[in-house]
């Protein structure tokens, strides 16, 4: 570059080589940009939501006329049950979506039994747990 001609855009003239400060100044940009970059994507990924589908546990269980109804700590999960009776024990296990962060609700599900549950004990699927079941009625 000539002594009388203008720097380039961004380039400052100050004795040195313009096509250093230039260079700098680019590498300055990259640099910056890549910053963004990663605190972009690290923003995205701490607040976006992660999904599982899979057994969840039971969280609480109520018999009312007969009918059985089980709560997993799923909100809008699309919960499925399967169930397996016997003549001493109920097994529920229940299958759905868990999506953190979780909204403020639980998944209720109503279980169909061949026959009420009566004296026999209710397990949870997921867990192997013997659960506790709130007459209400």
């Amino acid at each position: 570059m000539s002594r009388g001609s203008p720097a380039p855009c961004g380039a400052v003239e100050t004795g040195r080589s313009t096509a250093r400060w230039s260079g700098a100044l680019r590498s300055s940009r990259h640099a910056t940009a890549a910053a963004a970059w990663v605190a972009a994507l690290a923003l995205l990924t701490a607040c976006s939501s992660t999904e599982s589908r899979g057994p969840q546990p039971i969280e609480g269980a109520e018999l009312n006329a007969g009918a059985l109804r089980v709560v997993v700590g799923t909100c809008h999960g699309d919960p499925e049950t399967e169930v397996v009776e016997t003549t001493t024990e109920v097994t529920v296990t229940v299958t759905s979506t868990y999506r953190s962060p979780n909204d403020a609700c639980q998944d209720i599900v109503d279980v169909a039994l061949t026959e009420p549950l009566g004296a026999r004990v209710l397990v949870d699927g997921a867990t192997g747990d013997e659960v506790d079941v709130a007459t209400v009625g």
